[in-house]
């Protein structure tokens, strides 16, 4: 493979209908409604700038996706990224369609826990588990998902001293002929870290 040219960052403001290397202007579509609500009663009664998130559309978007995968992967299983939308009420949007947790911390973990998902559905994530962290997964038979040998080892430290099982997944990064490679997380297949 080739190495990239080095360009110079350049700040340039882009002008709406106008073609740039980023790409083709997206269309601008004017909402006046959510779900029937007018925009203009939203921001009378919350102000402006107000987010509104449509349990509706939500619904229907998970719908959509887990028709389209089940297609082709019957077993699949969704599962909701807490850093992505923490809310209570969408993550219980999430999880009332049959979604499970997805967290990188001990504060999500806990969120997760305190929307009434179950240990055994949540996916830990994450590069910088804590060894509290790690305990609280461990006891509430979460899926572990490894990303280096100082996270492994540790585990089967803490493993030991509670004297429990781990349910894990470790995360493998490997040449996918997508350039520049992401290999900031997870043990590489190339050098033999995953084999």
């Amino acid at each position: 493979m080739e190495k990239i040219k080095y360009e110079k960052p350049v700040i340039s403001k882009i002008t709406a209908g106008m073609p740039s290397k980023f790409g083709l202007p997206s269309k601008q579509k004017i909402i006046s409604e959510i779900d029937g609500i007018p925009v203009s009663k939203l921001m009378e009664e919350y102000g402006s700038p107000v987010f509104v998130f449509s349990e509706k559309t939500i619904r229907n978007t998970i719908s959509e996706a887990r028709r389209a995968f089940e297609t082709r992967y019957p077993k699949v299983q969704f599962a909701w990224s807490y850093k992505t939308n923490y809310l209570d009420a969408v993550c219980n949007i999430f999880h009332d369609e049959g979604a499970w947790a997805e967290v990188v911390s001990g504060f999500e973990f806990e969120k997760a826990l305190q929307g009434g998902v179950n240990g055994s559905q949540i996916l830990f994530n994450g590069p910088e588990k804590s060894e509290k962290d790690l305990e609280l997964a461990i006891n509430h038979n979460a899926c572990i998902h490894i990303d280096h040998f100082d996270e492994l080892y540790l585990l089967m430290d803490i493993t030991r001293k509670l004297d429990k099982t781990a349910r894990v997944a470790i995360r493998v990064n490997m040449d996918t002929g997508i350039y520049p490679m992401w290999d900031r997380f997870g043990f590489n297949y190339e050098n033999g870290e995953a084999w």
